[in-house]
């Protein structure tokens, strides 16, 4: 049986605590022909250091890469691409990790006719120590069954986990990452199925995906911009259906009211913010006065 050669792009900054494990979870697969690509994007702690000790107990090839200035995430990933030379790419973040047999099935399943794939997992919470499926049940199977129009699907909200993205490298090479972009995997999904590139999708839980306290606390306004620079991207295509129209309308209202929520301190006025939060959601919901006004009064009477 052919064995491609899988390139593991396996990206970290100031994850001291967590890279032995993701490095332990890529060196430890069970699949026989891999190499490794890793890249510290200029860690302040011990993150290469403990990778590097790490990376001598295995006979798997593998480049250390240590920048000495920050990237973005997208422009890290096309560097570490430039050295990678599998049949395929599996992209790691430094503070995630892997089921042993994760790209033993991925290379079996994109065999059966796919360009790329993702897969069913885990959320780890950190502050807890508790262990989640990273979709419910419904989620899961609204994913599988809307893969044929996944790019409609997803256009304007990221519903996929993209932990362990899976996918042919002559892919990535002639559409590399784009380096303006903060949520890069989003990004990806999206311009592989624009272009007509086939997703599948494992139903098995074959990653751990790390939610720290911090991944809690988000930034909005850096959110909303990235959220602005990859839908602009595909805005002429959203705004041809009405529904899709009105979702990303939707969208750009919760990051416009999270931004204000999250730069008030009383709780008196984050309720009133709230309210005048609802009543433009409804407005946009509802485009006839008249039911507008009706749901108005019989949600604040």
């Amino acid at each position: 049986m052919e064995n491609p050669l899988v390139s593991i792009l396996l990206i970290t900054m100031n994850h001291e605590k967590f890279i032995e494990q993701a490095v332990l979870s890529a060196i430890n697969l069970d699949y026989p022909n891999l190499e490794i690509i890793f890249l510290d994007n200029n860690s302040v702690d011990h993150t290469y250091e403990i990778a590097e000790r790490t990376f001598q107990n295995s006979k798997i090839p593998h480049q250390l890469i240590r920048n000495k200035e920050n990237h973005g995430v997208s422009k890290n990933l096309n560097i570490m691409l430039s050295f990678a030379t599998g049949k395929y790419v599996a992209i790691l973040s430094g503070d995630d990790w892997w089921k042993e047999n994760l790209i033993t099935e991925k290379v079996a399943f994109i065999g059966l006719g796919y360009d790329f794939v993702l897969s069913d997992g885990y959320k780890y919470l950190e502050e807890t120590g508790e262990t989640i499926p990273v979709y419910t049940q419904k989620e899961k199977d609204k994913i599988i069954n809307t893969l044929p129009r996944f790019f409609k699907e997803n256009v304007v909200a990221n519903k996929t986990a993209n932990v362990g993205t899976f996918i042919k490298r002559d892919l990535l090479v002639k559409h590399p990452f784009d380096e303006n972009i903060n949520t890069e995997d989003w990004d990806m999904n999206l311009r592989m199925t624009h272009l007509g590139y086939k997703l599948g999708f494992i139903d098995q839980k074959l990653f751990y995906y790390r939610i720290l306290p911090s991944s809690l606390s988000r930034k909005w306004d850096v959110m909303e911009e990235s959220y602005h620079k990859v839908t602009s991207k595909y805005l002429d295509y959203i705004k041809t259906d009405k529904t899709l129209y009105k979702k990303y309308l939707l969208q750009k209202l919760m990051f416009k009211y999270e931004i204000l929520l999250s730069k008030i301190d009383h709780d008196s006025e984050k309720k009133q913010m709230i309210k005048t939060w609802r009543t433009e959601k409804i407005r946009i919901k509802y485009k006839q006065p008249i039911q507008f006004f009706k749901i108005i009064l019989n949600r604040f009477s």
